[in-house]
């Protein structure tokens, strides 16, 4: 029966509801169902793509069209006729398809689908792109999933906004919404802690008669609230981002910005006096034609948070977090990540912590696009040196930082264009002969330059690490088609309930005839 063309009088339009079998998952989480037909008087044949938000493999359901791509039509669910025997009762309440109040919430993807059918469909979908890419899909192995998927998040920002009926609300936004904020009640990515407390903050900003921002008119003051907590430390941070303006309207007053971030201190000192470790508050400045800034002001307690990561070979490395540094969101699963990445450069064979072989060498290593330079000092330990490049000047400031902190003295960081810095004789000093380079680069990957100046070093050895297995996929076939081998590729989940997935690939360069 599901082989037999729908007959239809024309294409699907918007607002129309089909019955459907949902097949598989697209790379951002939606059920995928694809549907034969027989289009108009002349029967032609056409084949769909139906793309359902909150669709999981095997649910037999009915959906109403909402937009249409060519042939891909993005649609919700309006009744589940036949459940998938993957899907599970979701842990939040706030989990569900957004056309329901008080569901919808854009943290999560998954948590209707069990843990390991979460693993094992993320793990399927590498495979496909493999596939697609022509790379071998038996080089991907096992994904690694998180002892305990819950409550993993080190930092989580919230969006002050109102709901659909126009009701304040601190939270986040549903799927698919930029102008609508979902009031959280509860939450399970960070912590028991911010779940309870973040309902607080919400009723301290409506006492005060404050105002979310709203970009329309640009009126109101409230913008974010973010918490990062220390997983391995307990130390805490909050930041109030604002508008940059000198005062805010409070009910039917205005009081001085500088006023309202003393009061939101002491509420903060008041319900949780030994619970935050430092208090900030941040203007977000935006003038058109001008570049955004952010003007921090530390109010209260350290100036930093303060983690620590626990790596291979009993070594622990403490970072120092400012309000704007990148840090990864999950530290236990990323000290897992980075655990993979050494196994993947054999610097454990020699390296820090293990026994130390005859004739063992370490290697000299370059760390491209390294950001804030987090794999460079966790490699450090087991290297001879470290070479970092990073365009963002303030992110090289922190790596070097966070290296200073740690007696790292054995890496080097540059600043500037990969190009540029690789041309610069104070690098060609510090790097010497590059035995493996690591990349981990942005979503989008790395762009046919970036390749090029990574066929152009020709190391013996390539770690690659990737958050999307489509562009992992496409430039592991351009560089395996350049002189490389792909010997294995480890995906990592480092955040459980969503789509997004780590992977670790380990490229050597083919021996010369």
């Amino acid at each position: 029966m599901e082989n037999t063309p729908l007959e239809l009088p024309h294409s699907p339009r918007h607002g129309e509801l089909f019955d459907l079998l949902v097949e598989g998952l697209t790379l951002d989480g939606m059920g995928v169902a694809s549907v034969s037909t027989l289009v108009g008087p002349q029967k032609q044949p056409l084949n769909y793509k139906f793309h359902i938000r909150k669709g999981l493999p095997g649910d037999r359901v009915r959906v109403q069209v909402e937009t249409r791509n060519k042939r891909v039509f993005l649609a919700h669910i309006t009744e589940y006729l036949e459940p998938s025997k993957m899907r599970i009762e979701p842990r939040c309440r706030h989990f569900g398809r957004r056309e329901i109040e008080g569901q919808g919430c854009g943290g999560c993807t998954f948590q209707s689908l069990s843990y390991r059918h979460q693993l094992m469909n993320k793990e399927r979908l590498i495979k496909q792109q493999m596939i697609d890419h022509k790379v071998d899909p038996g080089l991907v192995y096992p994904m690694i999933g998180q002892e305990d998927p819950w409550y993993y998040r080190n930092k989580m920002e919230f969006s002050f906004g109102t709901t659909g009926e126009r009701e304040f609300a601190l939270g986040l936004y549903p799927k698919g919404y930029r102008y609508q904020v979902l009031n959280l009640k509860e939450c399970f990515l960070e912590s028991e802690f911010t779940s309870n407390f973040l309902p607080k903050i919400k009723d301290w900003a409506m006492e005060m008669g404050l105002k979310p921002y709203r970009e329309g008119d640009q009126s109101g003051f409230l913008r974010n609230l973010s918490i990062r907590e220390g997983k391995r430390t307990g130390e805490r941070m909050i930041e109030l981002m604002t508008t940059h303006r000198p005062q805010a309207e409070c009910g039917d007053k205005m009081v001085d910005a500088t006023e309202i971030a003393q009061r939101f201190k002491a509420f903060i000192l008041s319900e949780a006096p030994d619970d935050f470790t430092s208090i900030y508050w941040t203007q977000q400045y935006v003038e058109r034609g001008e570049r955004t800034r952010f003007i921090e002001h530390h109010l209260h307690g350290s100036p930093v948070l303060l983690e620590k990561m626990h790596l291979p070979g009993d070594q622990i490395l403490s970072f120092e977090i400012h309000p704007r540094a990148f840090f990864q969101p999950n530290t236990r699963q990323a000290e897992v990540l980075y655990a993979e990445v050494l196994k993947h450069t054999g610097l454990l064979e020699g390296g820090a912590g293990a026994e130390e072989e005859e004739g063992a060498e370490k290697k000299r290593i370059l760390d491209l696009y390294c950001g804030t330079g987090t794999i460079g000092l966790c490699m450090a330990p087991f290297a001879e040196h470290v070479v970092g490049i990073e365009l963002q000047p303030n992110a090289v400031d922190n790596a070097r930082q966070n290296a200073h902190k740690n007696g790292i003295d054995n890496i080097t960081f540059f600043a500037g264009d990969v190009g540029a810095v690789l041309k610069e004789d104070a690098f060609i000093e510090a790097a010497g002969d590059i035995d493996l380079v690591v990349v981990d680069p942005p979503r989008s990957g790395l762009l046919k330059e970036a390749r090029e100046q990574l066929k152009a070093i020709n190391p013996p050895r390539i770690i690659y690490v990737s958050c999307n297995p489509k562009t992992l996929a496409r430039d592991l076939a351009d560089l395996s088609a350049s002189g490389y081998t792909i010997d294995r590729i480890q995906p990592v989940d480092m955040f459980p309930h969503t789509y997004h997935v780590e992977n670790v690939a380990l490229l050597t360069r083919h021996e010369q005839a």
